[in-house]
């Protein structure tokens, strides 16, 4: 399964746009809060399944802080990352994967694009579309199938941002 992944989307639908135009196939998409309202009109506009949490920008809007996906035999965690502080150290993310015995861990917040492993868990931080910091626009795809989880990073081509 092909699963698009954004974050601090900060309500620039146009910038989205653009992120689902280096996805093709994606059949999911995962949006790692700020602006939980672009998951939202994503999922109402495209026709493709968003699940969605709430980052530290959507004080005004209910949802959940927290999502645990199955994807065929992978399970999938999903945080903005603001709640385990995620700006200063990933410790506190990296023992809530361990604790949840997850295979991988979406998260935003730093608006900082990043793919590593720690402790057999694969951590995937697409960055923002909107307000990128030291990097460039950017959003990230998973690709789950039998043999794994692979994730690759895409950088928005810079006539969109």
């Amino acid at each position: 399964m092909i699963i698009g992944v954004i974050s601090d989307t900060h309500g620039d639908l146009r910038l989205v746009e653009e992120c689902l135009n280096l996805m093709p196939g994606v059949e999911l998409l995962l949006h790692a809060g700020d602006f939980y309202e672009d998951a939202e009109r994503i999922g109402s506009g495209s026709g493709i399944k968003v699940v969605a949490v709430t980052g530290n920008c959507d004080y005004m809007v209910k949802g959940p802080s927290e999502e645990m996906l199955a994807v065929g035999s992978k399970r999938i965690y999903l945080t903005h990352g603001h709640i385990y502080r995620v700006k200063h150290d990933i410790a506190l993310l990296v023992q809530r994967s361990k604790a949840l015995g997850v295979d991988v861990t979406v998260f935003g917040h730093t608006h900082y694009p990043t793919v590593f492993r720690r402790d057999g868990v694969l951590f995937v931080n697409p960055g923002s579309p909107h307000s990128p910091r030291r990097s460039e626009a950017s959003c990230a795809v998973l690709d789950v199938s039998r043999t794994g989880v692979k994730a690759r990073l895409c950088t928005l081509p810079k006539t969109a941002s």
